[in-house]
């Protein structure tokens, strides 16, 4: 199961902070726990992340497709955590607010 924490820290010093293996490792732990959720748009951020994945896992990475996918991938994060109940709604909610804070710093960046 993917720690909110760790992955939240992650997204907070920077997306280009993690290694490739990291962040394919991170996001396949994310698919796992997202496939046991019945919430509408799940299967959305499931493509999503499955796209990031391959992005990172290419000989030179599209910088362009992947700020563009982290950044919708927080817009839908934090659409999915308004739809999750229990515990967990807020984690999910910090984790896609770290998503598009990581987006909008790599934008400053540019």
């Amino acid at each position: 199961m993917p720690t909110y924490d760790a992955t939240i820290k992650a997204l907070k010093a920077g997306a280009k902070s993690m290694t490739v293996n990291a962040a394919v490792k991170n996001i396949e732990s994310w698919e796992a726990t997202l496939e046991k959720l019945e919430v509408s748009g799940v299967k959305t951020v499931i493509k999503d992340l499955e796209s990031l994945k391959k992005h990172l896992q290419k000989p030179e990475i599209d910088g362009g497709a992947v700020h563009k996918l982290i950044a919708k991938l927080g817009k839908e994060t934090v659409t999915i955590a308004g739809r999750t109940e229990g515990k967990n709604a807020e984690k999910v909610k910090a984790l896609g607010e770290a998503l598009s804070g990581a987006a909008e710093d790599e934008e400053k960046a540019a």
